[in-house]
């Protein structure tokens, strides 16, 4: 599949994240891209109201935020039962690339991981072995 010609339109994605410019820089990302739904939250507990409200096909995530964060909400994703997909692939956007937190972000059920700052090619790749798999 030719990946420039990816139609994204159907999908909805949620972005969670604490800082305001990272998670604008991503939503305009995403809006690149032509993602029909996109939802904002900008941390972990209005995260999951909006994965309940919007019923996601991917979220892109923040690891580091207050007061609920990035593992917290995942944790509480994967365990929810009001959350219609709690399997949704979920993305964390992190500075980190310690061995300690990607260990724990995977055994938690993270599906990836996108270094800041985010990046179109480095989004794209990440989302598209979820949405378009080979």
């Amino acid at each position: 599949m030719d990946r420039s010609r990816a139609d994204y339109q159907p999908f909805s994605v949620v972005v969670i994240e604490d800082q305001a410019f990272v998670r604008k820089t991503v939503v305009q990302l995403l809006g690149q891209l032509g993602f029909g739904r996109i939802g904002e939250a900008e941390e972990g507990e209005a995260g999951l109201r909006e994965c309940q409200r919007a019923n996601p096909d991917i979220i892109v995530c923040d690891v580091e935020m207050r007061p609920v964060n990035g593992m917290d909400f995942l944790t509480r994703l994967r365990a929810s039962s009001e959350i219609r997909n709690p399997r949704t692939p979920v993305i964390f956007l992190t500075k980190h690339s310690e061995s300690e937190i990607v260990k724990q972000a995977m055994a938690l059920g993270v599906n990836a991981f996108v270094v800041k700052p985010p990046t179109l090619p480095a989004l794209r790749e990440r989302i598209d072995r979820f949405l378009f798999p080979t």
